[in-house]
């Protein structure tokens, strides 16, 4: 490539997806054990029923949202990078 914010801006997106699959991956993962967990402690007779479908509805929720937050400063870097690529190709094609 010609221009290495191009480049630049292309990585560090791939990098804010990575950083948010890590994380909604994570969060789900967490959810599901919650929910094994807490199922376990109801047929023990140690705790209220659990239904699987809005422990991890929930739990879906909370990954997505958080994996968001974390990818954002990524994604706010590539489009940074993307921004100055446009404004000095406007420049350009102007003159």
């Amino acid at each position: 490539m010609r221009d290495r914010r191009v480049l630049a801006a292309i990585l560090w997106l791939v990098l804010a997806l990575l950083v948010w699959n890590v994380r909604f991956d994570e969060g789900v993962r967490r959810s599901a054990r919650s929910y094994l967990n807490h199922r376990a402690f109801y047929l023990r007779g140690a705790g209220p029923p659990i239904e699987m479908a809005s422990a991890m509805r929930a739990g879906i929720h909370d990954s997505a949202v958080a994996a968001t937050l974390f990818a954002l400063p990524f994604s706010g870097v590539a489009l940074a990078l993307v921004a100055t690529r446009w404004r000095r190709f406007k420049r350009i094609s102007q003159n």
